[in-house]
């Protein structure tokens, strides 16, 4: 048995329920064990706009719905049960998901002395498979997040098929109406600009905005003006910086499009809360031509990995905050600047604050995580 916690309690957004509630099941298929999982709770969180006045008419079914379980709208086959005994002696007791990283006996062997393991878990701790089934429960408390793609070191074939098992797929009513938007979009390009806590909270961490920059970063990626940019942010309230960054585009705000020429449809769903919304703006983000995230944000993390999952689309683009800038050459492309087998032994800027850095703010490449063996 596995009893897992969610990360912090729960206590955050709708995508940190999504990353712990995939990886939960990920980590019951690599041991094939069933598992408990705790601290599910509501997670709609909407913007601080949606209570301004402004908005607050039009957005209203928002703070007025039920709240979603993520288990509502995330739909995986799972082993999950309901009752756990953690009263038991033979018990492996584990906290901090980027701290670890697990493989197999063969892997070890194979491997355990040499630079391709090093490289791989880049000093965290190896929890072996087979170490781990002589434990009757496998207790993860204070969990916090990674990616899966971060987690396991197998070989190519076996990884594949995990994370293929965790595929995010949401509920059937959800996907019909953002595949329905997207018809009617035609072709578009997408954004997720992430403002809210970056504007005042993370600046001195080097997610300044930088206008000029970013206005840059958007012309050198979005070459041609007559498309359509679909926006996807938490800062309505603060359309000036869009129109500054985007001068000269077509902008369409997502939530607007949504509460303007698709309500009907969205207050029909099942659930009416922000999660839902929030889901529809990542299923259109996902389908554009091309993509511009947020580095360090989970919204844009969950597009990335939608992406790869379902379009094999591994081009990760960041807006150019002073982080991502010093990465950057005169093309505004993401240089490698590292060397090692793995993605992120390539980039420093992604992996200097150490193992919370690397296992979730930002996704990987599914192929640059594994090897063929």
């Amino acid at each position: 048995m596995i009893y897992f916690e969610n990360a912090s309690h729960g206590n955050e957004g709708f995508n940190t329920h999504v990353m712990s509630w995939t990886f939960c099941i990920s980590f019951s298929n690599f041991l094939d064990r069933d598992f408990f999982f705790d601290f599910e709770i509501p997670c709609s969180t909407p913007p601080a706009f949606a209570s301004l006045d402004p908005f607050k008419d039009r957005f209203k079914i928002l703070m007025e719905s039920e709240r979603s379980l993520v288990t509502d709208l995330v739909i995986i086959p799972n082993r999950r049960v309901f009752e756990i005994d953690r009263e038991v002696e033979d018990k492996r007791s584990l906290q901090l998901l980027y701290h670890h990283f697990a493989s197999t006996a063969a892997m070890q062997n194979a491997f355990g002395n040499t630079m391709m393991w090093d490289y791989f878990g880049n000093g965290r701790i190896p929890l072996i498979r087979e170490e781990l089934q002589e434990f009757e429960l496998i207790d993860f408390t204070h969990s916090k997040l990674t990616n899966p793609s971060f987690f396991y070191f197998l070989p190519r074939k076996e990884k594949d098929e995990l994370l293929r098992s965790i595929q995010i797929r949401y509920l059937d009513s959800v996907e019909k109406l953002a595949a329905k938007i997207v018809r009617d979009l035609g072709r578009y390009n997408s954004v997720h600009i992430r403002l809210g806590d970056f504007l005042n909270v993370y600046e001195s961490d080097e997610y300044r905005i930088n206008i000029e920059r970013y206005r840059k970063y958007v012309r050198r990626h979005f070459t041609d003006l007559d498309v359509p940019i679909l926006v996807g942010t938490d800062g309505l309230d603060s359309k000036e910086i869009f129109d500054e960054i985007f001068d000269g585009y077509k902008l369409i705000y997502i939530d607007e499009l949504i509460f303007s020429d698709y309500f009907d449809d969205f207050r029909s769903l099942e659930f009416t809360d922000f999660n839902v919304l929030t889901i529809l703006n990542q299923l259109i983000c996902t389908e554009s031509t091309n993509f511009i995230g947020t580095y360090r944000s989970t919204f844009t993390g969950i597009i990335h990995r939608l992406r790869q999952e379902r379009h094999h689309d591994a081009r990760f683009y960041f807006f150019a905050d002073d982080r991502i800038a010093r990465s950057l050459n005169e093309n505004f492309e993401i240089v490698p600047d590292g060397k090692g087998f793995f993605e992120w032994n390539k980039f420093t800027v992604f992996t200097e604050t150490g193992h919370n850095q690397m296992g979730w703010m930002r996704e990987w490449d599914f192929d640059q995580t594994s090897i063929d063996f």
